[in-house]
């Protein structure tokens, strides 16, 4: 939290931050959101610049990267329960990546509840879901292992506060203003930012055609 973060937390962060190894993991899950996600990846980006652009005092997490938060869990038996993230919003996605030293096989799946599976989740994996209305958890770890995680996302909140001019709901309301749009309909608008499969295929397709990575 740039506004109110623990005093005794500042100098790690930003050591973290700055490291080259813990700036690529994080930039590789906003430029694989890119490829799966390419309408909401935009969508992300778009309102982090603006909220950016009107609050100086605000600053990105890791440049061309467009979550606006994340978490880090240093356990160091990083293990959560059966939840949602339901202030993330909704129609968007969160990248979840394992650090740690345990068996994957045996320990440390992630579970999607919704789904009824459970995946084998190795140190150094990261996966985008929709964690704001689908549940997961992970299982717990074997007898020594360590499992730490690094988690990025952007709150609804967010964009309401874009929404309303970059100013809370109540302000927003107290001078009279009216959203433009039902909650129905931005509930619509955020889930046409998704994709079908055939977009996707098609967003991939053309990345590798000019020597884009493989991922």
């Amino acid at each position: 939290m740039n506004l109110a973060q623990n005093p005794a937390n500042v100098d790690c962060l930003v050591a973290l931050k700055q490291h080259k190894t813990f700036v690529r993991v994080a930039n590789f899950a906003s430029h694989s959101l890119s490829i799966w996600a390419p309408r909401v990846h935009g969508r992300f980006g778009n309102t982090l610049n603006e909220v950016l652009r009107h609050d100086h005092s605000l600053k990105r997490n890791f440049k061309n990267n467009v979550f606006a938060a994340m978490t880090l869990n240093l356990g160091p038996r990083t293990v959560t329960y059966r939840h949602t993230d339901n202030l993330n919003v909704p129609w968007g996605w969160c990248a979840i990546t394992a650090i740690g030293s345990y068996d994957p096989k045996r320990s440390g799946h992630l579970i999607l509840w919704d789904l009824g599976v459970a995946i084998e989740f190795p140190p150094g994996s990261t996966i985008l879901i929709p964690s704001a209305i689908l549940r997961h958890s992970n299982v717990a770890l074997s007898e020594g292992e360590r499992r730490y995680s690094l988690t990025q996302y952007t709150a609804g909140a967010l964009f309401r506060w874009e929404e309303c001019g970059f100013q809370s709901e109540a302000s927003f309301k107290a001078a009279g203003g009216e959203y433009e749009r039902t909650a129905a309909q931005r509930w619509e608008d955020g889930v046409n930012t998704l994709c079908d499969w055939e977009e996707v295929r098609g967003a991939i397709e053309s990345r590798l055609a000019k020597g884009g990575p493989r991922l």
